[in-house]
């Protein structure tokens, strides 16, 4: 058997899943791998172009802005489990009330929308938008926000 360069860097590579729980184009990328399928393939299984399944696997879309929608429709096209190839903040927005979460908190603390967005460094515009559900909170905002929860 004549190995690829890809082949070369992928061989043995997860056996003891050395570090692949970290990265969610890494396992998106083995499970290509060990599937034998395409970009092409994987993407009009889960609806979405082949363009997009690349940029996924080869890590040139940041995990925060990766289609939740997308990547658990790779865990069902694998046949593994729903959430395998989310992180936790994707996690957090697909099962949470957001919205209900941050006022919430913010109303454990006292404190009003203007006071909670400041002591977060999140602008006032952006907050009241997360908290009425208009946007989605942006990963490195969620970040922020549970640890200040934890304070």
């Amino acid at each position: 058997m004549i190995l690829t360069r890809s082949d070369k860097v992928f061989e043995g590579m997860f056996d003891d899943y050395c570090g692949m729980e970290n990265k969610i184009y890494i396992r998106i990328k083995y499970f290509i791998k060990k599937s034998k399928i395409s970009y092409r393939e994987l993407g009009e299984a889960i609806g979405c172009s082949h363009d997009t399944v690349f940029a996924y696997a080869n890590g040139k879309i940041a995990e925060g802005h990766m289609n939740i929608g997308l990547l658990k429709g790779m865990a069902d096209y694998f046949g593994i489990e729903t959430y395998y190839f989310c992180n936790e903040y994707h996690i957090f927005v697909d099962t949470t009330d957001v919205p209900g979460y941050l006022k919430k908190i913010r109303k454990e603390k006292n404190m009003s929308q203007k006071e909670f967005a400041e002591n977060t460094g999140v602008s006032l515009s952006s907050y009241k938008k997360y908290e009425t559900g208009a946007v989605q909170i942006p990963e490195k905002y969620y970040h922020v926000v549970t640890k200040w929860k934890e304070r």
